[in-house]
């Protein structure tokens, strides 16, 4: 059974607390086949890919949240309504999809733990790995809540020491990211937690050097990648990384709710489960999953999702997200005023800028774009005060030029 746009919109209308969707216009469905590995300027074939969505505005928030296509929501909600009809249930064929992701990340196989999101997936990784008090974690002053508060309870339950260090945001190189970790390594250093991607700023870490540096020494790597998937191409079979977290819902456009744990096979038998359940003394990725009822409705969107860009090609919209993006930062570098805080070789930016506007709070010129419908995201964290664009597959140029018109605005005062 597949649901119209009609069929969703007739849902929407039905479910309390969701009659936005049914406010939302919806686009014009083309006939013209989903494009293929389009190129990041073929305007025709993004503009057919955007109508996949009902995006109700200009949405530049995805490093948050991402939108997810028609294809998703159909398949969810589906499955959804098959399932309460208690007999003749659909069962999702998990298997399926755990080669289909493995495919996607590049990951070994049998490595992936489906959780609900980054967040947990770090929990995950910080309370199975044995530490004892005095042993240290380093990582940055730029690290999301989700990847840094597993360390803090850690540290004030068991003693273990979590420390960070300021990265260098406009690195020259790799090597200036690389040394600024070195050197804040210390011999009680046990592990190392890495954001593939910083979500303050979208600097691109070197994460494959530092696993290897790391490992080399003894030291574990868990990495926050809750940006990579979807927007990036991924290898984590070469990143090499013990824990890799991510969220699927972010970049890869899946349902919320969620998120991945990739375990280093030879990591699995000797990390703690989070959840004590049927699997818990399996020595597989079953140790990390079995937590008791949970919606498959969402693993079948999953499967949709990771369809629907696999059929787009990943390398294809790496490209137009980071093309847009870059485009994006070369304007708002022209912008009187605006001090841009991303980096500024191609190599080290990925589909996030961020940046402040002087004599402007982020609070404010958020709510500035807000009054227009466009959604952003701002970096309060740590005092930070920046705020976050985000480029994705259903951007448009006439999305950026519309924003960029705003700000422009707003710095002429």
């Amino acid at each position: 059974m597949t649901l119209s746009r009609r069929d969703l919109l007739a849902l929407a209308v039905a479910m309390p607390g969701f009659s936005w969707l049914a406010r939302a216009p919806l686009p014009t469905r083309s006939e013209a086949p989903m494009p293929s590995a389009p190129g990041p300027e073929d305007e025709p074939a993004w503009e057919r890919i955007a109508n996949e969505f009902v995006i109700d505005g200009i949405h530049l928030n995805t490093g948050t949240v991402g939108a997810s296509p028609l294809a998703v929501l159909q398949a969810t909600i589906q499955h959804m309504r098959a399932f309460e009809r208690m007999i003749g249930q659909e069962a999702v064929d998990v298997p399926a999809l755990k080669k289909e992701l493995e495919s996607f990340l590049g990951a070994w196989p049998g490595s992936i733990a489906i959780l609900r999101n980054t967040t947990e997936a770090m929990n995950v990784a910080a309370n199975g790995i044995a530490l004892e008090p005095g042993d240290e974690i380093l990582s940055t002053t730029h690290e999301h809540i989700g990847g840094r508060c597993c360390w803090e309870l850690l540290a004030k339950r068991r003693g273990v020491v979590y420390r960070t260090f300021a990265p260098p945001l406009d690195p020259r190189n790799d090597d200036d990211v690389i040394q600024a970790w070195q050197a804040n390594v210390t011999p009680r250093t046990k592990v190392l937690s890495i954001s593939h991607v910083l979500f303050s700023t979208g600097l691109l870490q070197p994460v494959q050097a530092l696993v290897r540096w790391a490992r080399g020494r003894g030291i574990i790597s868990v990495i926050d990648g809750a940006h990579p998937p979807g927007m990036l191409v991924n290898d984590l079979a070469s990143v090499d990384a013990d824990f890799y977290a991510t969220s699927t819902h972010k970049w890869l456009l899946g349902p919320k709710g969620t998120g991945l744990l990739v375990v280093r096979p030879d990591r699995m038998a000797t990390t703690w489960p989070l959840i004590g359940s049927g699997d818990w003394a399996a020595e597989d990725i079953r140790r990390f999953e079995h937590v008791g009822t949970s919606n498959d409705s969402l693993l079948a969107g999953l499967r949709a999702a990771v369809a629907f860009q696999q059929g787009i090609g990943r390398e294809a919209i790496e490209r137009r997200a980071r093309s847009l993006a870059t485009g994006l930062d070369s304007a708002l570098r022209g912008i009187p005023r605006v001090k841009v805080f991303s980096p500024s070789r191609v190599s080290h930016r990925t589909a996030m800028v961020a940046f402040q506007l002087d004599g402007v709070s982020a609070e404010k010129l958020q709510g500035i774009l807000g009054q227009a419908r466009i959604r952003t995201r701002r970096i309060a964290e740590s005092g930070l005060e920046y705020l976050r664009l985000s480029t994705h597959l259903y951007t448009l140029p006439r999305d950026l030029d519309r924003t960029l018109e705003i700000l422009r605005t707003t710095a002429r005062g």
